[in-house]
């Protein structure tokens, strides 16, 4: 069960300057390192300007993020759905644990989750989590409602779900042992989940608890590191177990010559047709590429642009990076309808 749980969580894991998550996601691909804390990780300090420095763990595994529509088969299964995010590991035999996430106009919810012998489908009520871009302070509470498996058992669950960008502030990992040196400015979310489980006739059979942590990059408008510790107690499960996991993102820490994407707007966002490309300080693009989230180049442009036709693209997210004239790049995300 403990195995189980450790991705079932890496679902749920700036200063200063826009203290603003322009979207729940990981970019496609983005590399994950696994990593075991050699000191106490005080993730405690919350509020504005808040510091934290998770130095001297050392690795045990990675994961990557990567991102696809969804089969008929998982439409059927969580309806709504507009794309899946897997969690594969590395080394040795790979896991994958799959994420079904909804995002459109209103926001962004969570219709599923499945990993191993675990399935969580929040077919009664979605787990959702905000209509990104989300500032700090903002706070979105609900109940959630579904059903669950685990190794051949069937049931029901109930309880509440809450998102809330609860601090902003400097995150620093001194890693000479694990993934390199960092210092950047984040925005946190956290979420909280509390369910209840059922198994008819027999009510309340079980819980699970879980605070997870994301730690979003300023500069690289994508995630620097997640923290997950879920608890999970079922006498008729025969369970009793708590599970933390930490993550950091290796590719930040190689992405040096990025400039902060929230310098652009991308509007409308949610779109139909057209996007406009707008820089508060009058940055020259000099070039344009979108991709889908499966990593697929889907559109290009060496032309002094501020809008982009995207009335052939299908529906679904998309990333537009943004290079200009002086070198630096910017990655966007923007859903097409």
């Amino acid at each position: 069960m403990k195995t189980k749980l450790l991705l079932l969580a890496s679902l749920f894991g700036y200063a200063c300057f826009s203290q603003t998550i322009s979207t729940f996601t990981s970019d496609p691909n983005s590399d994950f390192t696994i990593v075991n804390p050699t000191m106490p990780v005080d993730q405690t300090p919350t509020g504005a300007n808040a510091v934290w420095d998770f130095s001297g763990p050392t690795p045990s595994g990675t994961n990557i993020d990567t991102y696809a529509a969804p089969t008929a088969g998982q439409l059927t299964t969580y309806p709504g759905t507009t794309q899946v995010l897997s969690i594969t590991s590395q080394g040795g035999t790979p896991t994958v644990s799959e994420f079904f996430l909804k995002e459109d106009g209103s926001g962004t919810s969570i219709t599923g989750v499945s990993q191993g012998d675990i399935t969580l489908n929040y077919s009664g009520t979605n787990a959702f989590i905000g209509l990104f871009p989300l500032s700090f302070g903002a706070n979105n509470s609900g109940a959630v409602s579904g059903t669950f498996s685990y190794q051949g058992t069937n049931g029901t669950f109930t309880g509440t779900l809450t998102a809330t960008v609860d601090a902003y502030g400097t995150l620093t990992m001194n890693d000479l042992l694990c993934c390199g040196g960092y210092t950047g400015n984040v925005t946190r979310l956290r979420i909280d989940q509390n369910l209840n489980f059922s198994v008819p006739p027999f009510n309340n059979i079980g819980t699970l608890t879980q605070t997870t942590y994301y730690y979003y990059d300023n500069t690289a408008d994508n995630l620097a590191y997640r923290y997950n510790n879920a608890h999970i107690v079922s006498a008729l499960l025969g369970v009793d177990e708590t599970t933390e996991t930490y993550e950091r993102n290796t590719a930040i820490t190689l992405s040096r010559n990025t400039i902060e994407a929230s310098r652009f707007k991308l509007y409308p966002n949610p779109t139909k047709d057209f996007i406009r490309i707008d820089s508060e300080d009058n940055q020259v693009i000099k070039t344009v590429k979108i991709v889908d989230i499966q990593g697929r180049t889907v559109f290009t442009t060496n032309q002094h642009t501020e809008n982009i036709s995207v009335s052939n693209l299908q529906k679904g997210m998309y990333f537009m990076t943004l290079e200009t004239e002086a070198g630096q790049s910017a990655t966007k995300k923007f859903i097409k309808q």
